[in-house]
């Protein structure tokens, strides 16, 4: 004998001794099938069937072995379950599907049962049938028994389809499946069938089962979806009209964000496929409100109703309100253009915006979690963000594009809320910014970048509109935020009334240019800056102008450890100050700055119309102003403070008044450093200054 085929044939007995019954033979044969074609020697041919005998007899031989290793309990199973197969024992409850839009009854499925024998359950029945080879009767008394109840029973079932559960590796016995095929035709417009083996189907069987059924124009629902072989493979092989969602995915998934995740990944897929979803197993008030939320089609689980005998025809009317209010609650944001973003979620705004939404709200219904905004570099959106009151948790903008009407903030904080906002990637506001009521603090962090283009008329960039005082702003990312206005009045980075403003860390640019326009500060009150470990280019532009500061209210500044860029062009300008606030207090150490000033009056640090208290220390300064009237600190009206410590100063000042401060000698102390003053064709290595200053103008009134 050809030693090849002697070795293929050890190979497969080899292989039938380790099957646990004969049920794996068939499937064993196929693999095998080309030694058993007819193409040898009468002899060759003679022992090819002795040994595929043999290998019968090794299959029953490990069936039989595994009968006798059962226990005395289980062998009691097994007689219990040889009767009900024998018999056609079988009995079923029904348990109802309900839709997830109006709690009525959809469908029920058909669950098997052992009829009075105890003890004896589903589980039972599958594995000693299994055991002694009889699950092809376990799919024909299924088919046959519950389609000749659909019969019986059209007026009761209302026309609502029943889910028979099918083992589509089994395969019936031909007169069987005739007789199968026939009953569905008859109730093809009362039954789904529902595919509940774990089991990975070769293609061509996939192909095989769903082919029947579209030919005999019944539904196919796949069981289980999301464990075992239950998988997205399946959903390609069958493109069935129901997929089942595991209880395994539905369990406690009110407050697990990676089982949200994954269901509404799923709804989403089957939505846009025009597939419906079903939740198995829901068995609390929280898993139904949340699977409804996600936009789940049906429900079943012991919440809604259990198995029963006899067909519930309706669920209680509070539940049914229940689910109501939960998918009206759904669809009125769709009908409003808003997504209620839940604990955890990760939004994908393309699929938003695909979807028509506008608005995201978060926050509601918890105060503490994460949200992440989803979007993809150089793709805009129409849409924005509102936080719930009270909200304290964190917003991940990755790559986020959101935009809103020039009025509208594109995030708009809640009352009495601590969010947190972390970058990541290049995120960017179009037309308008993020809006912090006074009761609230915002924190950004994150190493990614926001760029903001602003567009209203009077404009604000983080903080509050012109008329409002804004919350606590904290800087602490590690990117670059970058703002940019061009328009009548307004503020990169604060508000009209004042707050408080903490930069920690990270790169700005920004840019204001209007009629009257303020980079970081308070447009008309009170600014209170504290900016340590930044890097900062602020360009302010306007008849009244200040890049750190206030335009017209008081300004309390500590500036420490950054390197400071400021370019401001105008009538009237502060660098760092205030433009006609009545004071201010400006504190810098360990700190580079370079000042830039075109203007008619401008100071480069300190208060134009006021007083000013200035401490400087360890600081290298390089100012370059060009004004009729151009201090370098200080103001032209009020007393001047002036204190420099080891400050490296290097000013070239063009001014009519031939001095870079105005205070009185007492007023002014100045410790170690060096200092190279230019003026006109004059270079001083001392601070020129005066105790009185004439000017012909007094400060301009808004």
């Amino acid at each position: 004998m050809d030693d090849i085929l002697a070795g293929r044939l050890a190979e497969f007995l080899a292989a039938a001794r380790k099957l646990e019954n004969s049920e794996g033979l068939g499937a064993l044969a196929d693999m095998y099938a080309d030694l058993f074609a007819e193409s040898g020697s009468e002899p060759q041919e003679r022992l090819k069937s002795e040994v595929r005998a043999a290998a019968a007899e090794l299959a029953e031989s490990a069936e039989d072995r595994r009968r006798k290793a059962l226990s005395e309990s289980e062998k009691s199973e097994s007689v219990k379950v040889c009767e009900l197969l024998d018999g056609n024992l079988f009995t079923y409850h029904f348990q109802p599907i309900i839709r997830a839009d109006s709690g009525m009854v959809y469908a029920y499925e058909a669950l098997m049962r052992a009829g009075n024998m105890q003890g004896i359950t589903p589980f039972h029945i599958l594995k000693y049938a299994a055991m002694t080879d009889r699950l092809k009767e376990v799919e024909a008394f299924t088919f046959l028994n519950v389609l000749h109840f659909i019969s019986e029973n059209k007026d009761k079932l209302g026309g609502r389809p029943v889910f028979i559960n099918s083992m589509p590796n089994i395969r019936l016995d031909e007169d069987t499946e005739k007789e199968v095929e026939r009953l569905l035709i008859e109730n093809s417009d009362q039954v789904v069938v529902e595919m509940t083996e774990n089991y990975e189907y070769a293609d061509s069987e996939a192909a095989r089962i769903k082919e029947k059924y579209h030919r005999l124009n019944i539904p196919i629902a796949i069981d289980d979806f999301g464990s075992g072989y239950s998988n997205i493979t399946n959903l390609l092989h069958y493109t069935p009209n129901v997929v089942k969602i595991d209880r395994s995915l539905i369990s406690g998934i009110e407050s697990d964000q990676n089982k949200k995740h994954f269901v509404r990944e799923i709804v989403d897929f089957c939505a846009e496929n025009k597939i419906m979803t079903l939740a198995e197993g829901v068995e609390t008030q929280a898993e139904l409100q949340t699977v409804v939320r996600l936009g789940i089609d049906l429900i079943q689980g012991f919440y809604t109703a259990r198995p029963s005998p006899e067909l519930i025809t309706s669920i209680p009317y509070e539940l049914r309100n229940e689910i109501r209010v939960c998918h009206d609650e759904r669809e009125d944001g769709r009908r409003l253009r808003l997504h209620y973003a839940e604990n955890g979620e990760r939004l994908s705004l393309e699929k938003l915006a695909r979807s028509g939404i506008s608005r995201i709200i978060v926050g509601r219904g918890f105060s503490v979690g994460t949200v992440t905004v989803s979007g993809m570099p150089f793709i805009d959106t129409d849409i924005h963000i509102e936080t719930a009151e009270g909200y304290c948790g964190r917003i991940v903008l990755e790559y986020a594009h959101l935009s809103n009407l020039t009025e509208k903030p594109c995030i708009d904080i809640g009352e009495n809320s601590k969010p947190v906002i972390t970058l990541v990637g290049e995120s960017k506001l179009k037309n308008s910014g993020i809006r912090v009521p006074e009761s609230s603090t915002v924190t950004l962090e994150g190493k990614g970048s926001l760029s903001i283009e602003l567009g209203s008329a009077d404009y604000y960039g983080i903080g509050n509109d012109l008329y409002s005082r804004h919350g606590e702003l904290i800087f602490e990312q590690d990117g670059t935020v970058n703002i940019t206005a061009e328009s009548h009045s307004g503020v990169c980075i604060g508000s009209g009334l004042g707050g408080k403003i903490s930069i920690r860390r990270g790169r700005y640019v920004l840019r204001a240019s209007g009629g009257m326009s303020l980079c970081i500060g308070a447009y008309s009150g009170s600014a209170e800056i504290e900016m340590i470990g930044c890097d900062l280019y602020a360009y302010a532009a306007g008849a009244l102008s200040a890049s750190i500061g206030s335009v017209s209210g008081d300004a309390k500044i500590r500036i420490m450890y950054s390197n400071i860029k400021c370019s401001t062009e105008g009538q009237m300008s502060a660098a760092i100050g205030t433009v006609q606030g009545e004071s201010s207090e400006i504190v810098t150490e360990s700190a580079s700055f370079t000042i830039s000033m075109t203007a008619n009056t401008l100071t480069s640090v300190g208060s134009l119309f006021g007083s000013s208290d200035i401490s400087i220390r360890k600081c290298g300064f390089k100012i370059n102003a060009d004004g009729a009237y151009a201090l370098a600190f200080g103001g032209i009206n009020g007393q001047t403070k002036l204190f420099l410590t080891d400050v490296d100063l290097s000013a070239e000042i063009a001014t009519e008044f031939k001095v870079c401060a105005a205070a009185v000698p007492e007023d002014i102390e100045i410790v170690g450093g060096k200092c190279s003053i230019k003026m006109g064709d004059t270079v001083l290595d001392t601070l020129p200054v005066a105790d009185s200053l004439d000017m012909p103008m007094g400060p301009y009134v808004l």
